[in-house]
């Protein structure tokens, strides 16, 4: 009889396992910043995981520090066979990418990963420091305000509830809802870099969950189906069959994406500016404009043609959208369908749909 493999996420895994009795352990310490000063520090389940200022002031780059600490399991024995399968939890940057991962999500900031600290100085060992490479550009606050904001962030206050909720999470949806953080807190570093690329990553955010929206059978006429119910595929080769599976698999996804966003989006719209009543984005517009997100996600990554942005305009940062209705580059147009909204819009709509999903499914 195969063993249950357990494919939660990988740091809800390891504070289990050092609660054991007797478990040995060892501690691992980061060096991690942000713009966005946070006070207070975390204490997750008795120093499973600290984290507090390392910093009163910042860098040269305008970054706060941050010490992040981690106890992990020392595991002696090495995974059986039964234990793994092709459908095995896998995270590419380890239990610490996954915290740093959460705490973008949570604090709605970007986080970079500086240094890695292995072992104290004593007459018999040393500290050893490891220091990570990234890239970091310095830009303008207006252009995305909203993730340099340090307003109510603090480390001691609802970030442990937040992990708490994370652990309630259904075991199959960690997997991709880790990956969709991930994709998330990549977004924000795009933010002064590549603003096509902000885009690309949502999507990826949304679309890493939307694979569990279940349509109707008026939107899916295969619903329920498998390929050897449409089709009859002793009738291809093993190559084309497998061409068509996938074909089969991922269909209706923008519909997915949009029926995701839609489903999560509960009170995710307030605020704005209703003056400009034209640059306000109302939830009967979402399909609209999330629509025509995704083509322009698909046009970029499969046919390299460039997005319609939003131009930012100082001082209007509460806009949605910019208030334009098309656009001329050279001999093309750009009808007003294909603009997309400003993406610190479409980014506060992806973060707020995220934790209105990890509520829905403790």
């Amino acid at each position: 009889m195969n063993k249950k493999i357990d494919n939660r996420i990988g740091w809800i895994r390891n504070i289990e396992k050092i609660k054991r009795k007797d478990a040995k352990t060892y501690i691992i310490e980061y060096e991690i910043a942000t713009e966005c000063r946070i006070a207070g520090v975390l204490n997750y389940i008795n120093g499973s995981i600290l984290c507090g200022p390392l910093t009163m002031e910042k860098d040269q780059n305008g970054l706060y520090h941050y010490s992040l600490k981690i106890r992990y399991y020392q595991n002696e024995e090495f995974p059986q066979s039964d234990e793994r399968n092709k459908k095995g939890y896998y995270f590419k940057d380890g239990i610490v990418g996954e915290i740093v991962s959460i705490f973008s999500l949570y604090f709605r900031c970007r986080f970079y990963l500086l240094a890695t600290y292995n072992g104290e100085l004593t007459e018999n060992g040393l500290r050893i420091k490891i220091e990570n490479v990234f890239i970091y550009k310095p830009c303008s606050q207006f252009i995305h305000p909203q993730i340099f904001s340090s307003n109510n962030k603090n480390f001691a206050k609802g970030l442990s509830e937040f992990l708490d909720l994370i652990k309630l999470l259904k075991e199959k949806y960690h997997q991709q809802f880790i990956l969709s953080c991930y994709h998330y807190a990549q977004s924000l570093k795009e933010v002064g870099i590549d603003s096509e690329m902000i885009f690309i990553r949502l999507v990826s955010s949304i679309e890493s969950l939307s694979k569990f929206i279940e349509l109707n059978k008026k939107d899916d006429l295969l619903k329920g189906k498998n390929l050897k119910d449409v089709i009859k595929k002793e009738e291809f080769s093993k190559e084309i069959s497998k061409e068509l599976e996938k074909i089969f698999e991922t269909r209706k996804a923008k519909l997915k994406f949009i029926n995701f966003i839609i489903e999560n989006s509960s009170r995710c719209l307030k605020g704005g500016n209703y003056k400009a009543k034209h640059c306000k984005i109302k939830k009967e517009q979402l399909p609209k404009i999330l629509g025509a997100i995704y083509n322009a996600r698909s046009g970029y990554l499969h046919s390299g043609e460039s997005m319609y942005l939003s131009h930012i305009v100082k001082g209007e940062e509460k806009w949605d959208t910019d208030p334009t209705v098309g656009m001329f580059i050279d001999n093309r147009f750009f009808p007003a369908t294909q603009k997309l909204p400003y993406a610190y819009f479409f980014e506060g709509l992806v973060r707020c749909c995220l934790i209105n999903f990890l509520k829905k499914n403790k």
